[in-house]
């Protein structure tokens, strides 16, 4: 079979290494591997199915899923049980292979340009009062969290590059712990969740630079004021500082304090390792922090991120890789296609083209839209329409707006 007759999730799924997940001693007197089991959670994210039940549907009702998955039918009880005995090792590998591939063409350009941003940051999923009490809170509240590390190439490519799935009482600078790591073109972006002075210490003292925002109490003591040598007049303060108060945690090694106010008139204190920037840049690289908030947004909107199909551990864990690999897989496609719609775009379109030829869904991608005929708007304010009223099926009351 041509590619061009490939069904498009077919074509899809074949971007992915799944080769090198086949595992015989897993699968030992399985009808349904491990292989199909992973291509069918990945199609469950790239379709929006919404349950178990809904996969379960799916599967008996279409032949391509039957003879791309390799079964006839399966149950959602079935499905349950695998998602909760898949070693969370192999969702996780399969998401580094993802985010090789996105990496690898990336490499190469970011010699001599500026540093890469890596944005930090968690989001949290809410999880049910009785099944999800190993993830215990507090009182009112079961939940998990997902350390994020969100790399930002330019306005046109950001992706995660690296996540720590935890339970909810785990703080976001102990998760922080493997997302921020030495690497020398890479200037790390945080919140004021990650302040931790003991933590800063140890990033400066290995090199790693990075832009953290301050909240108002926390202490620096100023050590010199810095020339102001940027034109906008929203700059309070540029110093550097000392950070800490206390004789167990205050920072030895200097930071440099930039204190301003953004377009709305919000107070911001960031502090950062990196002396040689302006502090206009260095503004606009904390500005884009919020990529993060925007990419986990997308998460929970398109595709099956929030509402999660089991509440077991390792299935929990198994579905936030696995939503994530769909995030990857999307943008894999937008990236081979070379085209300039976003990643939703080309989501929506492999929802609608799903089981449809390779050749159609490539003509949708690339089809030029017409040029709309532009006609001489009327002056004039509108007219009004009066409103009529039919017997038996609607009743209206005319009534004027005072003006």
């Amino acid at each position: 079979m041509s590619v061009s007759d490939k069904q498009v999730v077919r074509q899809c799924l074949s971007l992915l290494p799944l080769q090198d997940f086949v595992a015989p001693f897993l699968d030992y007197r399985k009808q349904f591997k491990t292989v199909q089991l992973l291509k069918l959670f990945i199609t469950g994210q790239l379709l929006n199915w919404d349950s178990l039940r809904t996969i379960e549907s799916a599967i008996r009702s279409d032949e391509g899923f039957q003879a791309e998955f390799q079964v006839k039918s399966i149950s959602k009880s079935q499905l349950s049980r695998r998602m909760n005995s898949l070693p969370v090792e192999i969702t996780q590998a399969l998401f580094a292979a993802v985010v090789h591939a996105l990496r690898e063409p990336i490499k190469p350009s970011l010699k001599g340009k500026k540093p890469v941003l890596a944005i930090v940051d968690s989001t949290s999923l809410r999880m049910p009062p009785v099944l999800g009490d190993w993830a215990y809170v507090t009182e009112k509240q079961n939940s998990v969290k997902v350390h994020t590390r969100l790399v930002f190439i330019d306005e046109h490519t950001a992706y995660p590059d690296h996540i720590v799935p935890s339970t909810g009482n785990i703080s976001d600078f102990s998760g922080s712990d493997d997302l921020v790591v030495v690497d020398p073109n890479v200037l790390y972006v945080m919140d004021r969740g990650y302040v931790c002075y003991v933590r800063m210490e140890k990033w400066v003292t290995n090199k790693i630079d990075f832009v953290i925002r301050l909240a108002n109490h926390h202490y620096a003591e100023v050590q010199s004021e810095r020339p102001s040598t940027g034109e906008r007049s929203t700059i309070v303060r540029d110093a550097v500082v000392i950070l800490g108060n206390q004789p167990k945690t205050k920072m030895r090694t200097p930071l440099r304090l930039i204190e301003f106010y953004d377009d709305q008139g919000r107070f911001y204190r960031i502090a950062t390792t990196r002396h040689d920037l302006p502090a206009e840049e260095l503004m606009d690289v904390y500005r884009n922090r919020w990529l993060i908030e925007l990419f986990f947004k997308w998460l929970k909107q398109h595709l099956k991120f929030a509402k999660l199909y089991s509440y077991q551990p390792d299935a929990v864990w198994n579905h936030i890789y696995l939503a994530l690999v769909g995030y990857g897989l999307s943008y894999l496609v937008k990236r081979e296609l070379h085209t300039t719609h976003s990643t939703w775009d080309i989501l929506r379109l492999i929802r609608l083209y799903a089981t449809k030829r390779w050749s159609a869904f490539l003509t949708e991608v690339h089809r030029i839209p017409k040029a709309c005929k532009v006609t001489k708007r009327k002056t004039g304010p509108p007219k009004l329409r009066e409103a009529t009223e039919t017997p038996g099926v609607r009743v209206q009351q005319p009534k004027k707006r005072n003006r």
